[in-house]
């Protein structure tokens, strides 16, 4: 596509969808029919013949820009087969690029002088790791939810009413949690695009400060941090009653062991 047909353009409205925890954007690359436009490790970048543009992300976000609602629907639907472990509830969070005099970046759209096909990439990119964060930041406060009706127990009961193998599950779902996160979020590096082009240097830093994620991020990684020590010390809790346990158990054998022997002495 010319990138002058987009300059031409007053605005472009962008959503973004949280689908999947991942998308396997392998197997789409050589399954969709769509005009790729770029493509990454981590995403694909499509034109549709009407102008609009889809963004697929291997961590399981969906942009899409001057894309109809039933096209966008038709599209969903055609991704499912791709996704690895679709989100029950599906998250989504919208945003405008106009053309302006000068660059302003807002709450709801972005003013560009230059609208190309880089500026609605980088905006898209953003938009994708803004709807990422709102998911993750969800289930970080799911997780937190949980782990304080363990220490609400310590408080009322003075015990946990949970076992060590569903502790270390939830201990598992956290850390593979986190994982995904450091894994497929990119909040702290600059994209290769942006290297050698400072207009679009300004527009990416523009948009993280907008979007306030680096913030958010930390935000999410200070819940993890919260969550990881009360799960230290409730799996201390653990090993402790199964030492103390344990210590009762040969106090156990060797009480047996003595009254067996002074049981044959008197035999």
């Amino acid at each position: 596509m010319d990138e002058r047909a987009y300059f031409l353009q007053d605005s472009v409205h962008m959503v973004a969808y949280h689908v999947a925890e991942s998308i396997n954007i392998i197997e789409l690359k050589k399954e969709f029919t769509g005009k790729l436009i770029s493509s990454t490790t981590s995403d694909l970048y499509y034109e549709f013949e009407d102008g609009g543009l889809l963004n697929v992300f291997s961590y399981g976000v969906v942009v899409f820009a001057n894309i109809k609602d039933v096209e966008m629907s038709r599209t969903l639907n055609y991704l499912r087969s791709f996704c690895i472990n679709t989100i029950g509830t599906r998250m989504d969070e919208t945003y405008d690029v106009v053309v302006g005099e000068h660059i302003n970046f807002g709450y709801k759209a972005l003013s560009v002088t230059n609208l190309s096909l880089d500026v609605l990439r980088m905006s898209m990119f953003n938009l994708a790791q803004s709807v990422a964060l709102d998911y993750y930041g969800k289930i970080s406060e799911e997780l937190l939810t949980e782990v304080k009706k363990f220490t609400n127990q310590l408080v009322t009961k003075g015990k946990l009413n949970i076992s060590k193998r569903n502790m270390l599950r939830f201990l598992g779902r956290t850390l593979n949690t986190k994982n995904l996160i450091t894994e497929n979020l990119y909040i702290f590096d600059t994209p290769e695009m942006v290297w050698e082009d400072e207009y679009l240097d300004k527009i990416n830093t523009g948009l993280i400060k907008c979007f306030e994620l680096r913030n958010r991020y930390r935000e999410i990684e200070s819940t993890f941090k919260s969550i990881e020590d009360n799960l230290h010390v409730f799996m201390e809790m653990y090993y402790h009653r199964e030492s103390k346990m344990l210590e009762w158990i040969v106090i156990i054998l060797i009480l047996i062991e003595v009254i067996n022997m002074f049981v044959s002495k008197v035999h």
